[in-house]
C-alpha cells in the first residue's frame, strides 16, 4: 500500500495513544493535532525489568537516547544500553547475538537476514522512526544555500570542485560564493544513511552519481569519518567542507543545511513536517521493510527522508529479555512519538502507526 496526502497533517501530529497490556507504571499525556485528528488522551506505559542492548544506526541515536531515559524513567526495573556504531556494524552484532536488538537505516539484505533466520528464526524490522538526512556544509560568510540533485550529486562524485562553480552559481542566483575548494566527508564505516543518501543520488541523477548505493560505496572524492558524528566534526573543523548526516547532529552544532530541490522544483528544509510529506509518499509493503520515494510530487516534502528499523527476532530466546524489549519499543512507537518533531525526526503516520504496534504486539515474549 502507499501511504497517501490523504493523512494530510496528521503525518506531524503526536498519535492517540492506546492502553498496553502489562505492569502499568508511569502515564503520558498526548496533545491534539493541529487539523484536530487526534484528541488528547492519557496511555498506560508497559513496564518490565531486566537489561537488554541494541547496537546500530547513528540516524536514530539521539532519539532513541530520549526514548530509553523518559522510559526508564517510568520504569525502574529496566535498563536499556544502545550504542550508536553504525547500521552495518549494528546488524552484524544483532547476527552474531552480542546484543538483543539491532537498528539500521537500511533494511537487512537477504543473506543477512537468512544467517539470522539461521541462528534465531524469523526476524521482523520495526519502523520506530522518520528523519531527514541533512546536506550539512562549512562555509565562510555562507549561511543560506540551495542545491539541486544533480549539483548535490556532482559535488559528491567530485566533479563540482568549488563553492563558486557554475552548477553551484545557477543553484544560487545573486548569492555571493567563495572560490573555496569543497571538502567532501562521507561515511566510513558502513552506514544506512550512507545507503539511503546514495540510493538518492542513484535515483535523481544517476548519470552524475555512477559509485552506486549501498551502506558502503566506492566513493569517488573526499575523506571518511566514523559515524554522523565524526562526519559532522569533521565538516565544523573544515571550512569549504560539506557532509551528511541525521539533522539533530547538524542542528546540534550549529552547521548550516542545504535546501534540496524536490521532483517539483522546490528548495526545501529537512524538517519534521517536510520528512512526514515524504513519508506520506513511501511504499509500505506487508513486512514494513518502507521503501522511500526520493522524488515525492509533494511540493512541501523533503526528498532526502528515510524511515529507520529496530530489527529484532519474532520469538526472542530470553523470554524475560524479550518482554523488556517488547514493553521498550511498545513504548516508543506509541508514547515515545511525542518527543520526534522537538528532536528534528517525524512522527509516524497513523496509519504506519498502527501497523506499527501490531507488530510490536506480535513478538512473541
Amino acid at each position: 500500500m502507499r501511504l497517501r496526502n490523504r493523512l494530510g497533517t496528521g503525518l506531524v501530529a503526536a498519535i492517540v495513544g492506546v492502553a498496553l497490556v502489562a505492569t502499568a507504571c508511569g502515564k503520558s499525556s498526548k496533545s491534539s493535532s493541529s487539523n484536530g485528528t487526534t484528541g488528547t488522551t492519557t496511555a498506560q506505559v508497559a513496564c518490565a525489568t531486566g537489561t537488554i542492548t541494541g547496537a546500530g544506526s547513528t540516524f536514530v541515536q539521539t532519539i532513541a537516547q530520549q526514548w530509553i531515559k523518559d522510559f526508564q524513567a517510568k520504569c525502574s526495573g529496566a535498563t536499556i544500553n544502545y550504542q550508536g556504531v553504525g547500521s552495518g556494524a549494528g546488524i552484524t552484532q544483532f547476527n552474531a547475538g552480542t546484543v538483543d536488538f539491532g537498528a539500521s537505516d537500511a533494511v537487512m539484505k537477504p543473506e543477512e537476514e537468512a544467517a539470522a533466520k539461521a541462528k534465531g528464526g524469523d526476524v521482523l524490522h520495526i519502523p520506530w522512526s522518520a528523519g531527514g538526512i541533512a546536506i550539512e556544509f562549512h562555509l565562510s560568510g555562507v549561511t543560506d544555500l540551495k542545491l539541486s540533485p544533480d549539483t548535490l550529486a556532482g559535488i559528491f562524485a567530485g566533479t563540482v570542485k568549488t563553492w563558486n562553480a557554475s552548477e553551484i552559481k545557477a543553484d544560487n542566483s545573486g548569492a555571493s560564493l567563495p572560490s573555496t575548494p569543497i571538502q567532501v566527508v562521507h561515511r566510513s564505516d558502513g552506514s544506512g544513511t550512507t545507503n539511503a543518501f546514495t540510493s538518492y543520488m542513484t535515483a535523481v541523477s544517476p548519470t552524475i552519481w555512477k559509485a552506486g548505493a549501498g551502506k558502503d560505496v566506492p566513493w569517488p572524492t573526499g575523506q571518511g569519518a566514523k559515524g554522523s558524528d565524526g562526519v559532522t566534526a569533521a565538516v565544523k573543523q573544515t571550512d569549504g567542507a560539506i557532509g551528511y548526516a541525521e539533522v539533530s547532529y547538524a542542528k546540534g552544532s550549529g552547521l548550516g543545511i542545504a535546501s534540496i530541490k524536490n521532483a517539483s522544483g522546490s528548495y526545501v528544509q529537512p524538517d519534521a513536517d517536510a520528512v512526514a510529506a515524504a513519508l506520506a509518499e513511501a511504499t509500505v509493503p506487508a513486512d514494513l521493510k518502507i521503501v522511500p520515494n526520493f522524488k515525492p510530487a509533494d511540493a512541501k516534502a523533503y526528498p532526502i527522508s528515510i524511515p529507520t528499523w529496530a530489527i529484532v527476532f519474532a520469538k526472542p530466546a530470553d523470554a524475560a529479555k524479550g518482554k523488556l524489549l517488547k514493553a521498550f519499543l511498545a513504548y516508543a512507537v506509541d508514547q515515545g512519538q511525542s518527543a520526534a518533531k522537538g528532536l528534528y525526526y517525524a512522527p509516524l503516520p497513523k496509519d504506519l502507526q498502527d501497523k506499527v504496534k501490531a507488530a510490536v504486539e506480535s513478538i512473541q515474549a
